[in-house]
């Protein structure tokens, strides 16, 4: 799937504006100095942090992949796209544990989509690399045995030039 720079810069700003949108939410439920998101949601709050931590390297990764003019593998795409969306649910999760239930159980069919491409391409990369093995390693035995046989002639016919 090729895209232009402008077309990946909107999807990441569309991915990463309701991270940006809900933390002041974050802030104001939690102003009480004595009021703390780890307390209440420690496990949410280090998935979050996990999760964008993933997203920001997957999308630098494929930036420096696309600068250089390479082709970005569709598993770094994948994993930047659903790593920024469970920082969004987890976030949700705060404010709105039923949304937020909802929002993972249609992450968790995506990510079993995307898991299942992932694999087949793998898949179908690793069998043409196994058949790009194979045809090297049949092309260098003939060509030996071709050597051998023609060396094991020449060898065979007499010199005339001695006699």
């Amino acid at each position: 799937m090729a895209t232009s720079p402008g077309d990946l810069a909107a999807l990441h700003a569309i991915l990463a504006f309701p991270i940006g949108a809900f933390i002041p939410f974050l802030i104001l439920k939690y102003h009480k100095p004595e009021a703390s998101p780890f307390d209440d949601n420690n496990i949410i709050i280090l998935v979050f942090f996990i999760a964008t931590l993933t997203y920001v390297a997957a999308m630098v990764t494929e930036f420096k992949l696309r600068i250089r003019d390479s082709e970005c593998p569709k598993i770094i795409t994948s994993v930047s796209h659903l790593s920024a969306t469970l920082a969004t649910i987890s976030l949700v999760t705060i404010f709105f544990p039923y949304l937020a239930l909802f929002l993972f159980v249609i992450w968790v069919g995506f990510f079993a989509k995307l898991a299942l491409e992932s694999y087949q391409e793998l898949h179908q990369q690793l069998a043409d690399a196994a058949r790009c093995a194979s045809d090297l390693i049949w092309k260098r035995e003939a060509t030996e045995e071709q050597n051998h046989h023609q060396s094991s002639t020449t060898s065979s016919t007499p010199d005339v030039s001695n006699v």
